[in-house]
């Protein structure tokens, strides 16, 4: 029982499964359910592939009968074109096709057998996977997830920096950093503004330090320390800016 749950639950998306091999053997059983939905295709299509080929067997003889006079026509209803019934009968040979794409059991079959080959292939090549379409609807979900969380996180984070305002340039000893020449304060994070960065302006060039969050009376501030640089070094990473007009002190409210 346990080995067959774990079959099932081998259709999940791949991600899940070292979370549920702690109680169930999904990945021992990732073949045996890749073959396991051929199987099911095969229960489901073949049985009902028959009663659709008879069914468009049987459409193509009465049509062909009504056309060449050999059966009547229904009361009221013309007798078929010999073109039509022509084109009837071919389309009766056409009926593993037509039932594979144009009915809904059919496309179920289509979709159970091609996957269903794919992850036993992709299995015995040790890229064992779940289901296609789980799986895509999985990672639909995880990322609508983390848009919605990183929406409401960066809301949060607004309400706290308050209303945006421009960027503040003040002394780093006024600022809290003695290293530092400069501390741009801004209100709200800078993209790539990350320590060991290099801020390039029209005059100068700056070695960016750790920024630090500083909850100040506008809001909360974030402070880019910026020290000159005096010295020729390897520019890893720059980052072009222009300065704002020094200011005081970083607790003036905005």
């Amino acid at each position: 029982m346990r080995f067959a749950a774990a079959t099932a639950a081998a259709l999940l998306p791949r991600r899940y499964w070292a979370r549920l091999d702690v109680r169930l053997p999904v990945s021992r059983a990732a073949l045996l359910s890749a073959l396991a939905t051929v199987a099911l295709a095969a229960v489901i299509g073949v049985p009902a592939f028959f009663r659709h080929a008879e069914t468009n067997a049987g459409l193509a003889t009465d049509v062909m009968l009504r056309a060449t006079g050999w059966s009547a026509a229904k009361p009221g209803a013309p007798a078929p074109a010999q073109k039509l019934a022509v084109a009837t009968w071919g389309a009766s040979y056409l009926s593993f096709f037509t039932f594979a794409f144009l009915t809904p059991i059919g496309l179920l079959t289509t979709y159970l057998v091609l996957t269903g080959l794919v992850r036993a292939v992709a299995t015995a090549a040790d890229d064992a996977r779940g289901d296609p379409i789980l799986t895509a609807i999985d990672a639909v979900g995880r990322r609508a997830w983390q848009m919605t969380r990183a929406h409401r996180t960066r809301l949060a984070r607004e309400r706290l920096e308050g209303p945006e305002v421009p960027d503040r340039l003040v002394p780093g000893r006024a600022a809290g950093f003695p290293d530092a020449d400069y501390v741009v304060v801004a209100s709200r994070r800078k993209p790539g503004w990350e320590a060991g960065a290099f801020v390039i302006t029209s005059e100068k060039w700056y070695r960016l330090g750790t920024p630090v969050e500083r909850q100040m009376p506008g809001g909360l501030r974030t402070l880019y320390p910026l020290t000159e640089l005096r010295d020729h070094e390897v520019l890893r990473r720059g980052i072009r800016y222009e300065l704002p007009a020094l200011s005081g002190s970083p607790l003036k409210s905005d």
